[in-house]
């Protein structure tokens, strides 16, 4: 079997999936980044998500070919990656998982691992691509750098309008109105 866990700033989605690519079970618990949650927590986490996906599939850890773990925010900071690669392994021996930023796993589970460019726009914003070997990013710094198309940035780019309207420098319309209601 496979296991594959989306571990967003959000939440963290746990699909476990058989050697014919037929889902064995599925789990959503809460985010396990370690920006929020600290190290620990997220470990914590992170094991609990796994035991309930094993679970709910009547499955355990021997029975896992290889796993893959898309963790927001790996591989941006050298001093957490090391902390971030070792948290599943609690749970899962080294040899059968891989650690990856969450946006690879959205990369790989949109186009199959084939060229190509996935965009998220959530709780934050970034794009990823694959083209003939190389790989590139743009995005994903955050609310206080830029997180353009995020949800967070949409909400604060809302509630800019909504000032400046207020204070007559923007002409009134329906965000204006909206905000008052």
């Amino acid at each position: 079997m496979f296991l594959g866990v989306d571990g967003g700033g959000t939440k963290t989605a746990y699909a476990l999936i058989d050697a014919h690519g037929a889902l064995r079970a599925s789990h959503v618990g809460g985010s396990v980044s370690h920006l929020s949650q600290g190290y620990e927590r997220a470990a914590a986490l992170l094991v609990e998500g796994v035991r309930a996906v094993f679970a709910a599939a009547a499955a355990d850890a021997a029975e896992i070919r290889f796993a893959f773990f898309a963790l927001a925010s790996h591989g941006e900071d050298s001093a957490s990656t090391a902390r971030l690669d070792a948290m599943p392994a609690a749970v899962l021996d080294p040899a059968h998982f891989r650690c990856g930023n969450d946006m690879i796993g959205s990369w790989a589970g949109s186009l199959a691992c084939e060229d190509g460019i996935s965009v998220i726009a959530g709780t934050g914003s970034m794009a990823y691509g694959e083209y003939a070997g190389r790989s590139a990013r743009a995005g994903g710094w955050g609310e206080i750098i830029g997180d353009e198309g995020s949800a967070y940035w949409i909400a604060r780019e809302g509630m800019n309008l909504f000032s400046r309207m207020s204070d007559g420098r923007a002409a009134h319309g329906p965000a204006d109105d909206g905000m008052r209601a």
